[in-house]
């Protein structure tokens, strides 16, 4: 009895232990309480919270996306620690060209859609990014992203690239070539009959000849060539499009691309930010600048999370004198025969097939400060294109009229 009197002793002690353990263990810590965060301006004003009642807005979130992609920063982690985000957009410039649109949008068919895209050649700062109209006349709300959200064949806007891939490969402007409709590489090519027999690189650059510019890709350059240019403009390998990583410059299944590049067609597809990035790096005279959307990053104490490292490289050739030289050769023809007056300006009309169901166009270039793109185009999930709406397209003057109106104001 004395032992059974023990034993139960020993395990009444053993479970006081027990308990005076568990009562002192600490309890697991809560995960401390999420925070906004909040989206700037340039200059420090509000942009966007993230406590808002109205949904992300595309502009949001390419700043997101590239913060995901540059310095791993996603929106829980930018919550947890109540981040601030200051971006490169000017608010002046984004209200300028907010109107310039509008105001042309407002005049217009509302089965138009449009974008405005402008970057600062001297950093590769977004400075405005407009990414569709309201889009809402027509009785059909659309929230695609037409600056950063779809992939458009440039068109004649492209061939500059082909012009460096040439000189590059030792093509000069002066060069001489067909410009007659004929076969070249197997395919018929005619472009209206823009450039005659004896036509230069320059002419065909200047006229948008594609008999030249497609004869110099398939017969001298390449399309490599063309995709390297491409690449050393600043065109990224892979952009996030409908939330899905899409490779740029490429031909089916990954391959090179086919000598329609050299048209700016399909293996040439650009979002309209990549075009602007392009004509942003002739603006910076052969420089290029990484495009970015974010300055910097900071927690709700200051405290700094990212700051951007602008990168400078020179684009065309690593001898900084030689891009220059190539790129001011490009920008020389460009502001010979500009659309737009006081400016560099191109203007193009591409029809994406046979019927001309889907189309746009472009108006691209750049001032002394910005480079600048506008794209018109018609609603990403439409399958019929009115004719009235078809034919305003493919005079490609509302695109110049955006571009001149935002250029004046900015």
């Amino acid at each position: 009895m004395k032992r059974l009197l023990y034993v139960l002793g020993a395990l009444v002690l053993v479970g006081a232990v027990v308990a005076v353990v568990v009562r002192q263990r600490p309890e697991a810590a809560s995960p401390p309480p999420l925070k906004n965060f909040a989206i700037k301006y340039a200059d420090g004003s509000p942009l966007w919270s993230s406590d808002s009642t109205t949904p992300e807005p595309p502009l949001v979130t390419q700043v997101l996306t590239e913060l995901s992609r540059q310095a791993s920063l996603d929106r829980d982690q930018l919550r947890r620690v109540g981040g601030t985000v200051v971006t490169t957009i000017d608010p002046k410039a984004q209200v300028a060209a907010t109107s310039a649109v509008d105001a042309t949008a407002r005049a217009q068919a509302p089965a138009l859609r449009y974008s405005l895209t402008a970057v600062d050649p001297a950093t590769g700062g977004v400075r405005a990014y407009v990414p569709g109209s309201e889009g809402t006349r027509d009785g059909d709300p659309d929230p695609t992203d037409y600056a950063g959200g779809v992939l458009k064949q440039p068109g004649t806007t492209f061939f500059p690239l082909n012009v460096v891939a040439g000189m590059k490969e030792g093509k000069q402007l002066d060069s001489v070539f067909d410009g007659t409709k004929r076969r070249v590489a197997g395919v018929e090519v005619w472009d209206g009959g823009r450039c005659g027999k004896s036509c230069t690189v320059r002419e065909a650059l200047a006229k948008s000849s594609g008999v030249v510019m497609f004869d110099l890709v398939a017969n001298s350059t390449g399309s490599r060539a063309v995709q390297a240019a491409a690449r050393q403009a600043g065109v990224p390998e892979s952009v996030v499009v409908e939330g899905k990583e899409t490779k740029l410059l490429v031909g089916e299944k990954g391959n090179p691309p086919d000598t329609d590049i050299a048209l700016g067609a399909d293996p040439a597809s650009l979002r309209p930010l990549d075009l602007t990035t392009v004509y942003a790096t002739f603006a910076a005279g052969g420089v290029q600048h990484r495009t970015h959307f974010v300055t910097k990053v900071t927690d709700d104490n200051s405290r700094p999370l990212y700051q951007v490292v602008e990168s400078t490289t020179p684009a065309f050739d690593p001898d900084i004198a030689v891009s220059a030289e190539v790129s001011s050769r490009i920008t020389g023809v460009l502001k010979e025969n500009t659309a737009c007056p006081g400016a560099v300006c191109r203007t193009a009309y591409y029809q994406q097939d046979a019927t001309g169901q889907r189309s746009h166009a472009w108006a691209t270039g750049y001032t002394d400060r910005m480079a600048i793109t506008v794209l018109v185009t018609t609603q990403n999930r439409a399958q019929h294109v009115p004719l009235d709406v078809k034919q305003t397209i493919e005079q490609a003057v509302l695109p110049k009229t955006v571009w001149e109106a935002f250029a004046a104001q900015a």
